[in-house]
Order: C-alpha cells, then sequence, then structure tokens
C-alpha cells in the first residue's frame, strides 16, 4: 500500500510539472509596441505621485501577448507582467487601480510569506513521513495547492487596500468593481466558473471579491 501511495504521488506529480512546462510565454518588446509600453509607464508615474508607499514604480515592467486580461509581479526579479488582453480591456483608471492590487501584494510582502508557508507545509510533511512511510510525498500535491498564488486573505487585503487608497487618484471603488467584472465576463466567456468559491481554490473567485467589496463600501 505504501509503494502504491508514493506511485500515485509521483504521477500526479508528473502530470502537473508537465503541465506547467507546456506553457510558453510571448513577450511583446517595447520597439515593438512603444504605445503600449508608454501607456503602462505612464499609468505607474501617475499614482507614483501620489501614493505612498508605491514600490512597484521600482519595478521593471514588460507585456505578455495573452488575450487573458491579467497582471501579476515577481518580487524575485522586481517585475511586473501585464498582458495584452487586460491593456486592451481596462481604461487608464481601471488599470491604475489594479496596479495598486498589484502594489499592495508588494508592500504587504504577500510573496514571503507565502515562501515561509511552504517551508512550514514542506517540514510538517517532512516530520510526519518519519512516522508514517510514504505520507511525506504528500507535500509534493500539498504544498502546490496550499501555496500556489496568493492566499485569499491575501487577495482580500489586497482589494481592500485599493478601496482605501482610490481616492489619492480621484477614483472610485466602481472603477475597481468594473475591472474585476470585465475580467468575470471574460471568465465567463470562456466557459470558467466565476460563482462560488470552491475549497481548492488558492485565491477568492471574482464573483466573491466583487461581493466583498460591496460590502466594503456599503452597497
Amino acid at each position: 500500500m505504501v509503494v502504491c501511495a508514493r506511485a500515485l504521488m509521483v504521477v500526479l506529480c508528473l502530470f502537473l510539472l508537465c503541465g506547467c512546462a507546456g506553457q510558453k510565454v510571448k513577450y511583446v518588446k517595447a520597439r515593438e509596441n512603444p504605445e503600449m509600453y508608454q501607456r503602462v509607464d505612464r499609468v505607474l508615474a501617475d499614482s507614483r505621485r501620489v501614493i505612498d508607499p508605491y514600490p512597484i514604480y521600482r519595478f521593471q515592467f514588460a507585456v505578455v501577448e495573452d488575450r487573458t486580461p491579467n497582471a501579476w509581479v515577481n518580487t524575485k526579479r522586481g517585475i511586473l507582467v501585464v498582458t495584452t488582453g487586460l491593456l486592451q480591456m481596462c481604461d487608464d483608471n481601471e488599470l491604475a487601480l489594479i496596479f495598486l492590487h498589484e502594489n499592495a501584494h508588494i508592500k504587504y510582502d504577500h510573496a514571503a510569506k507565502n515562501a515561509l508557508l511552504s517551508d512550514a507545509t514542506s517540514a510538517a510533511f517532512t516530520i510526519a513521513g518519519l512516522f508514517l512511510p510514504g505520507v511525506g510525498y504528500g507535500n509534493l500535491i500539498v504544498n502546490p495547492l496550499v501555496t500556489s498564488g496568493y492566499s485569499r486573505s491575501q487577495e482580500l487585503e489586497a482589494d481592500k487596500d485599493v478601496i482605501d487608497q482610490c481616492h489619492l487618484l480621484r477614483l472610485t471603488p466602481d472603477h475597481y468593481v468594473s475591472a474585476l467584472e470585465k475580467m468575470k465576463q471574460y471568465a465567463a466567456s470562456k466557459g470558467e466558473n466565476s460563482g462560488s468559491t470552491g475549497l481548492f481554490d488558492t485565491h477568492p473567485n471574482l464573483q466573491y471579491r466583487i461581493d466583498t467589496i460591496n460590502k466594503m463600501t456599503g452597497r
């Protein structure tokens, strides 16, 4: 039974790794579309004048050819990544608030906290494996589920940061909700569920976030 359990864990891990390895990223070079890069730079610069702290401004940024509207930060490399889908879908006001959300992830050091959680999870499975042979392999599956992306609480903390500071940009929570609604509609058009938040979601889905923001603002 122990051997079978180990084999199953290894197969599942290889499946996950192969799936990730098949993904390719195509970057849009600044010389290919200078207007796109100038727009991102302008939005970041405008926010930097009134938002403090605004550590995201120190990051380099890159545009990825992807229809999916998204933006994320790689804190280890100091890079903000923005998809062409997001730039096409959102206006400058919405874009500024999405960047403010990513800025909160940097400000609150969410990535570092996730790294600590990953180490703690690995340690727990290692210790458990000393007493129950084979259990340690569970870390290969559970760890990505626990630490992949930002947690629900971290996403909501970043959303709250947007709501608390959007007035500094002379914007309202409606601008942010508008951006999330557009993302939700895109997800729905691709057949993705934006309804209830499942147990294994690494972060709250868009509808849950929109509902939570509406509660924050008394709507």
